[in-house]
Formats: C-alpha cells, structure tokens, sequence
C-alpha cells in the first residue's frame, strides 16, 4: 500500500528545501513565515523585499532560501520516492499528525520519518528507558524486565535501539503482551545504526512498533546525530528511566536533556550489580532522578502525575 502524504510531493519538495536552508532558519522562524505568508506557495511567492521587510530572516537566510529555490528537484523527488517505495511515512513540522509533544520541546525536529505504527506516538503514558552501551548482566536483566512488565501493562516503552540497555529495553517489549515500543534512530531506516541491531529494527515494526527518525533514509548517522536524537526520544516520553550509566556519555547526556525538557527522572536504586552507576549518583545529585527499587513504584509514579 503506498504511502498518503498530507502534502503534495510538489509541497514536500519546497518543504524540504525550506526545512535545509542554512544560517538559521528554524521552527520558530518558520512557523513565524508560515503565519505571515500564510503557506508554502506564501514563501516561495514572496520577494527578496517581503521577505527582508518581515524582520523575520536575515539576508544570508535569503540568499540561501535563493540557491535552494532554483536548485534541482531530482533529488528531493527521489527522496520522496524512495520513502513510499518502502512505506515509510513523512510527518513535517506543519502537518495536522505531527506529535504536539515535540512541538513543545527546545528545536523540534522540522521532518519526521516514520516507519510501523504511527498511532503509538499518540498512546499515553510512555517512558524512555535508557542507559550505557556498556551494562552489566544485571543491568541488561533489569532493563529487559521493566521494559516487559511496563509493556505488559499497556506502557510504551521508548528508546534509541544501542547497542546494551536499549537493546534490552526493545526486546522486553517484544516479549510482552502489547508489544508497544518507539525507537529513535539516529541515522535513516535504510541505513541503520548500529548494524547489528537491523533484525531488532525489523521485528519491532513487524510487531506493530515505530521507528522514527529525523533523518533522511541514506543517513549514515553521526555522533552529532546520536546526541540529537536524544531531545525527541525525552521529547515524546511523558517520564524518563535511566537504568546504568557512565559519567559521562549518551545516557547522562539524555538525563540533561530530559531534565531541560521538564520530564521527569527517574533511575535505580544505587546498587554494586547495576554498573556502570556513575552516571546514576549524577543523575540523583544534580537532576534530582528519584530512585526505585522496583517496577511498581515506577508505575505508581507514572501514573500519579
């Protein structure tokens, strides 16, 4: 079945283009020439002069805007193509189904590539669970457990597909009753990051689950990509659960992210099994992560807000 956009691949080409100009054309800034130009034919009609004359974008914005205008489409259109060859769905910052959660957060991602069930961004309550790359036995134990008992109980369970508690946290899903997982990736569907977890990103769609990305489907991903993709997991999560972590890295760095975003934390009970927990005494010192020992309190806390 193929993919129904909400714009016209005419629209998309020139949101796309809009959404890469350089210099600093962001959400705030394109909603602001969406009010006052009204749509994208609006921006794309408007004058060198109009434009400048809205206070809202510089010259160099313009002259960017300029190139991209007159550039070729090809590309654009074989994007477009390439994501209804494989049913992947695109949500722009404009459309009616993109996620209000993300509207709310610092920087929102401009375009959203979807692939599986996009109802789940929608399902309330939902958590991030998160953690190293590197975690104990026990670590990779208790994230797979909570992740299965949540799930179990309805709770959609969101992560970025890594290598260690990510990975974990998807498969307690996928061995629970609801199978309602969202994973974030930091590079495009058709090539996936890490590698080795393609079967995982498989079978999470194939249960009814949802990947996102911001990322065009060729994107390899990059560091800058992975730390990115931080703000839209805490962004459509309604609570954070950091699991191990190190002093510094991903997790941590997803812990300041949520705590900008107002979300609120929550990790393990310090314990000697659950390593690495540097990150965690962080996280507890100067994030106020509350602690819990297990499952059901973290359930309690969910639900209680």
């Amino acid at each position: 079945m193929g993919v129904a956009w909400e714009l016209s691949d005419e629209e998309l080409v020139k949101w796309l283009k809009l959404t890469v100009v350089k210099s600093g054309l962001g959400p705030v800034r394109i909603q602001k020439l969406f009010t006052t130009f009204k749509n994208l034919s609006g921006i794309y009609n408007a004058t060198r002069a109009e434009l400048l004359d809205s206070r809202i974008v510089n010259e160099k914005i313009v002259d960017s805007f300029e190139k991209l205008k007159s550039a070729n489409d090809s590309n654009f259109y074989q994007l477009i193509e390439t994501c209804r060859e494989n049913n992947f769905k695109v949500f722009t910052y404009i459309n009616k189904d993109y996620p209000e959660k993300l509207k709310n957060i610092p920087s929102p991602p401009l375009t959203l590539y979807l692939s599986g069930d996009e109802k789940i961004i929608s399902s309330f309550p939902s958590i991030g669970i998160v953690g190293t790359r590197e975690p104990s036995k026990q670590a990779r134990d208790l994230a797979y457990s909570y992740s299965k008992s949540l799930s179990d109980r309805n709770i959609t369970v969101i992560s970025g597909g890594a290598i260690g508690i990510d990975t974990a946290a998807h498969f307690g899903v996928l061995d629970s009753k609801y199978k309602k997982t969202i994973c974030i990736l930091a590079s495009g569907f058709l090539q996936p990051y890490p590698p080795e977890n393609k079967e995982l990103f498989k079978n999470i769609v194939e249960a009814g689950g949802l990947l996102i990305s911001e990322n065009s489907p060729n994107f390899p991903g990059t560091k800058i990509s992975l730390v990115q993709r931080n703000r839209i997991t805490s962004g459509l999560a309604d609570a954070i659960f950091i699991v191990a972590a190190k002093g510094t890295g991903g997790g941590l760095e997803q812990v300041k992210i949520a705590s900008k975003q107002r979300k609120p934390i929550f990790c393990t009970k310090l314990n000697p099994d659950i390593i690495p927990n540097e990150g965690i005494k962080i996280a507890i010192e100067q994030y106020k992560a509350i602690e819990v020992e297990n499952v059901d309190q973290l359930v309690n806390y969910i639900h209680s807000d």
